[in-house]
């Protein structure tokens, strides 16, 4: 028997939490264990059900936080509000990963604000707090039974350099402002509204921890790339569990060639075909216009893809040894001899001990 995917894996959990959940009908924990891979499999009215469940048994704030995720991408806004509120009234803005909840709410206000304006005949018209509430929330019921169609199943890949984790989310034609991505050291939230009217919603609990200030995301006509900065100089063998084991550090010497270029593990419950893939993609990435960073970036990945085994040795044998400040392709002039590191012009080289 093969490997289970990330998704089988949510099933098989799904199942032992039911047959839990049989023997101990009261126990919030459960309820709350199997809301989150509810979640996972995008099954929001189940998730937000058992969340619910989980709240009547007296679960804290993190069944909360399920709840008004799985609301949020049913639509119903108004309800996500409370649930994120009545979350951060229980200390979830002061439990770690659980600091989502000021983002959560601030999504949630913005959405219901466009719901508002949207729906609103006379803008200056002034009506009470509680006739916006409740104009935003027949809104949002409205929009939550227009989209009762199967939200299209968007596909999310990732790969990973010595230094960042780079999810892909293969969804087109979205705008930058458009689009939400929350980082803490351990998660990932992303919203975006889709052209279909439905809502997007990717949650990852990253397997190791992040740099959140040095984590950033950008988008393009034919996706969304969320770069992450790794904390620790590690190769993740999964994006998401708890990260054990983790892998050697990228820059051991004698490391193998394999490990030191990126690696194209998936969340998909099959293999990707990787050419299929590209070529869906190569018009428009090429297309794009780059500047700086992004187009040195480009260029270096077009002469490492279309280069030969040598060039490519090369560059990495170049780029390893120098700290990442050469990039040779030519094997002939760093072959023989270890390359050193050469700093900036105006800067000088320390090791971390001087």
């Amino acid at each position: 028997m093969g490997m289970l995917t990330t998704e089988d894996q949510y099933v098989e959990a799904i199942e032992r939490i039911t047959s839990e959940i049989k023997e101990k009908p009261d126990n919030p924990e459960l309820f709350l264990l199997r809301s989150q891979n509810l979640l996972k499999l995008e099954k929001f009215k189940e998730a937000s059900s058992d969340a619910n469940r989980a709240v009547e048994l007296g679960a804290g704030a993190e069944a909360h936080l399920v709840q008004g995720k799985a609301l949020f991408n049913l639509g119903r806004f108004v309800e996500a509000l409370d649930a994120f509120t009545k979350g951060k009234a229980k200390g979830g803005a002061n439990l770690g990963k659980l600091d989502q909840f000021g983002q959560w709410t601030s999504w949630c206000e913005d959405r219901i604000k466009k719901l508002v304006l949207s729906g609103a005949k006379d803008p200056t018209n002034k009506t009470s707090m509680e006739e916006k509430k409740e104009e935003a929330s027949a809104a949002a019921t409205a929009v939550s039974a227009s989209n009762q169609m199967p939200v299209p199943k968007i596909k999310h890949d990732w790969y990973q350099t010595e230094a960042f984790v780079i999810v892909t989310v293969l969804v087109k034609n979205l705008k930058q402002e458009d689009v939400k991505v929350d980082f803490t050291e351990k998660t990932v939230s992303v919203s975006a509204p889709l052209p279909s009217g439905s809502e997007y919603s990717l949650e990852l609990d990253l397997c190791h921890p992040i740099n959140p200030a040095q984590s950033s995301f950008r988008v393009v006509p034919s996706k969304i790339e969320i770069k992450m900065k790794k904390v620790d100089g590690i190769r993740w063998s999964t994006l998401e569990g708890d990260g054990a084991p983790p892998s050697v550090k990228a820059s051991i010497p004698g490391a193998s060639e394999a490990a030191k270029v990126p690696s194209y593990p998936t969340s998909a419950s099959k293999k990707h075909d990787w050419d299929k893939l590209e070529a869906e993609v190569k018009k428009e990435e090429e297309e794009e216009k780059l500047e700086g960073d992004a187009a040195l970036n480009k260029l270096f990945q077009k002469i490492y893809g279309q280069g030969s085994e040598e060039t490519r040795r090369a560059m990495n044998k170049s780029f390893m040894e120098s700290g990442g400040t050469v990039l040779s392709t030519n094997w002939k002039e760093v072959g023989g001899q270890k390359v050193e590191v050469k700093p900036p012009d105006g800067m000088e080289f320390k090791k971390w001990n001087q």
